[in-house]
């Protein structure tokens, strides 16, 4: 236990918001400049040796989304 994975699951940000269930709203509250989407239906895994540092945290209530958004993105629900 409290052992990391070496890589991480990552959803690509933009500020091209298309309105899709697999989308979840970001913005300021999440350090963002402009009001963006992080897009679920292209998810990758990246190293975490790549990460450098931090430039925004989601909320729990924005975490909750995202498990929605990436249960859509697999068909789950």
């Amino acid at each position: 236990m409290g052992r990391l994975l070496p890589s991480v699951v990552c959803a690509p940000i933009t500020s091209r918001i298309r309105g899709l269930a697999t989308e979840v709203a970001l913005g300021a509250e999440a350090g963002l400049v402009e009001e963006s989407v992080a897009n679920f239906d292209n998810t990758f895994l990246l190293s975490r040796s790549r990460l450098v540092r931090r430039l925004g945290r989601a909320s729990v209530a924005t975490m909750e989304q995202a498990c929605a958004a990436v249960e859509t993105a697999l068909g789950c629900r």
